[in-house]
Formats: C-alpha cells, sequence, structure tokens
C-alpha cells in the first residue's frame, strides 16, 4: 500500500513540474505536442523545423511500420511455393549438379580422360622409342607408371565428384528449394513480424513516458550524435497517410507527366539505341582487329624464328665463331660489356636495345632456344606432377 503511494506521488511530482503549455511553449520542457511526437515517432521537431532522433526512444509508429513491412516480406516468402520460377529453379539446380556428376566428373573426366592418359604417355614413348634417345628401354615402362598413377587418381576423384554430384542434384539442392523460403518466411513472421516490433512497443512504454514528462527542448547545442542526432530539417521523419483523393492526384499528375514526356523519352530510347549498336560494332570491329593482329605477330614470330635458325646454321661468320669458341653464349653478366661496344660503334640507342633483346632470346648460334634443365625425378616425384597435372585438369 505505501509502495502504491510513493509511486502515485512520484507520478504526481514528475505531472507538476511538466508544464501544461501550448505547442509551441518556449519554456524548457518538452510542450504537449513534441511529448506526442516522442512517443509516437522517436523523434522531436523543434520551433524551427529541425527533427531530432532519440535513439533510446523507438516510438510506437516505426516498429508498426517494421511489422508491417515484414509481414508483406513473410508472404512474399510463403507464396514462393505456388509460383513456378521456384521450381524452375530447384529444376536447373538439380540439372546442373546431374550434368557435372555425369558428363564432367564422370564422363569427361573419367571415362574419357583415363584412355587418353594411357595414349598420351604411350605414344611419348613410343617416340623416345623410335629415336633411341638415351635409356629408350625404359620408356614404356615409365609410361605404365604415370598412365596407372593418373588411372587410380581420376578413378578415385572421379568416384567421388560422380557420387557428390548425384547427390546434390537429388538430395541437397530440392532439400535446399523445399526449405529456403520456408526459413525466410518464418523468420519474417515471427521475429521480423511479431518479436522484434513486439519488444520495441514494449520498451517505448517503458522509457517513452518518463523522458516525455522531464525531457528538455532539443537544441542543436545538445546533440552528441549518439544519444541525440538530427535527422534533416523541415522534413518529417515519418510520411503521413494520404487520403484516397490526395492518392488520385498523385496519380494524375504521375499520368500527365508521362504522356508530356513520351516524344523525349521516345527520342532517348531510339539515341540509346542507336549508341548501343554503335558500341557493339565498334567492339566486333576491335575484336577482329586484335584477333588478326595476333595472327599476324604469331606470323612474324615464326618467321623470325626460321629466319634466325637459318642464318645461324649457314652464315659464315657464325661457323667461324662456333670453331673458335665453341662454349660462347650471352648471357646478363656481359650485357653492360656488350652495350658499351654498341655505342662505341656509333650504334643508336633504340638499336642498341634491340640488339640486347634478341641476345637475351637467342643467347648462342648452337643452342637457339635451349632447353631449361628439369630438376631430377623419380617414379615418386614423377607420380606426385602425374596427379597435379590431372588436379589441374579436374579443376579446368
Amino acid at each position: 500500500m505505501t509502495k502504491a503511494i510513493l509511486c502515485a506521488l512520484g507520478l504526481g511530482l514528475l505531472l507538476g513540474v511538466t508544464p501544461t503549455a501550448r505547442a509551441d511553449d518556449p519554456g524548457y520542457f518538452l510542450s504537449w505536442h513534441q511529448k506526442k511526437e516522442l512517443l509516437s515517432l522517436g523523434r522531436i521537431q523543434d520551433e524551427a523545423g529541425t527533427w531530432y532522433d532519440i535513439w533510446i526512444c523507438p516510438g510506437y509508429v516505426p516498429p508498426a511500420s517494421y511489422a508491417r513491412e515484414h509481414f508483406k516480406a513473410a508472404g512474399a516468402d510463403f507464396h514462393e511455393y505456388i509460383e513456378a520460377n521456384k521450381y524452375h529453379s530447384l529444376k536447373e539446380g538439380s540439372q546442373a549438379c546431374f550434368n557435372w556428376a555425369l558428363q564432367e566428373c564422370g564422363w569427361g573426366f573419367t571415362v574419357k580422360g583415363i584412355p587418353r592418359a594411357w595414349g598420351e604417355h604411350f605414344t611419348l614413348a613410343n617416340e623416345r622409342t623410335e629415336r633411341r634417345v638415351f635409356g629408350w628401354w625404359l620408356a614404356y615402362p615409365w609410361a605404365f607408371l604415370e598412365s596407372s598413377v593418373e588411372t587410380a587418381f581420376r578413378g578415385a576423384l572421379g568416384t567421388v565428384g560422380t557420387a557428390g554430384g548425384l547427390v546434390s542434384g537429388a538430395a541437397i539442392v530440392p532439400a535446399y528449394h523445399a526449405l529456403d523460403s520456408a526459413v525466410a518466411g518464418v523468420w519474417n513472421l515471427g521475429v521480423n513480424t511479431i518479436i522484434i516490433p513486439t519488444v520495441g512497443v514494449t520498451w517505448n512504454t517503458v522509457i517513452g513516458p518518463p523522458l516525455a514528462l522531464v525531457g528538455q527542448k532539443p537544441a542543436e547545442s545538445r546533440v552528441d550524435g549518439f544519444w541525440v542526432t538530427i535527422v534533416a530539417p523541415d522534413r518529417a521523419p515519418v510520411t503521413r497517410t494520404l487520403s484516397p483523393a490526395e492518392i488520385r492526384l498523385l496519380a494524375q499528375w504521375g499520368v500527365l507527366l508521362f504522356k508530356e514526356t513520351q516524344p523525349l523519352a521516345q527520342q532517348q530510347k531510339e539515341l540509346d539505341q542507336h549508341a548501343s549498336e554503335q558500341e557493339a560494332q565498334l567492339r566486333r570491329a576491335l575484336q577482329d582487329l586484335r584477333a588478326e593482329t595476333a595472327q599476324k605477330r604469331a606470323v612474324l614470330h615464326q618467321e623470325k624464328a626460321a629466319l634466325i635458325q637459318q642464318v645461324a646454321a649457314t652464315n659464315e661468320l657464325v661457323t667461324a665463331m662456333l670453331n673458335q669458341h665453341t662454349a660462347l653464349t650471352y648471357g646478363g653478366d656481359c650485357e653492360a660489356e656488350v652495350r658499351n661496344y654498341l655505342q662505341s660503334q656509333q650504334m643508336p640507342n633504340a638499336d642498341i636495345e634491340q640488339v640486347l633483346a634478341l641476345l637475351r632470346t637467342y643467347q648462342s648460334p648452337r643452342t637457339m632456344a635451349p632447353a631449361p634443365v628439369r630438376r631430377k625425378t623419380d617414379p615418386l616425384q614423377r607420380s606426385v606432377e602425374v596427379i597435379g597435372q590431372s588436379a589441374a585438369d579436374a579443376l579446368k
């Protein structure tokens, strides 16, 4: 009983210190109009038209709007179950998994990949045997080793990939499409439509009245950017509900704008279409030019390589040089000296750079394109390399 009396006296004291003035009361405490704004919107507007948002006061209107929006979203989520697009996506997803499992992984990587690997390895073995390269009698056993390792790798990986693709297409993809809309709908309906707005309204009921009773009028000097922030001057935070007559007038205004701007819109459409066609023609022409240039560049590169090989084989200077200096090879350690020599011969710098570029590529007449010395190998290392090559093929 005593506790109830104390609460009543405290509430009466709070009401007593709150002015019973008009909405434009210039006093320290909020006017009645501002109290209403705080409780309903969680924001306050001052006499200059500036809105102040109170962070810890959600208001009653925003939670209701939030609930209404997510209730519509929940309806849209559940409505997906009667739309054809959902089942079309399910069909495409499952079909993609089946195609990958059977065509890409099963047929392409495993069934066709294993015979292709055996053919490639034994073709190389046959070439080495016919040329009688050093150790040619090991060519076929080595090819058998490479083929066996690649067969085991492709068989294991292909089996796992095919099984995984079939399971995904038959179970995982349908399960996902069966549950995704329901999960989203339940979340929107239960959490976003009921729980969050209810908590917001409840909290506003607890915190709103005390803030409305004893809160002081807002001012820009008391804005901290955390508890209180300025929304925007002369702009209400929540759009008011329009009457049917106002909705009709706005719609008619929009139709009028649409009719009056149709000629300009048609001209804009034609202009955009013409620009798109021109851009497409330019892109095709640029692609054709790049392809033609690349083809000509490749032909020139082959001709240059053939010419240099011919010069290396027939030129007397080259023959004499090879006879007297059998191990002569250009390297980066002598580039400065070669450049100095060419400069002493009064050769232009641009020509010198081209000469040096040719020397970097064709370092010696004896070895036009020397093959890099590969790292030593053994059956285990070669097996790892074969598996790596098969894995790269799988990633493609």
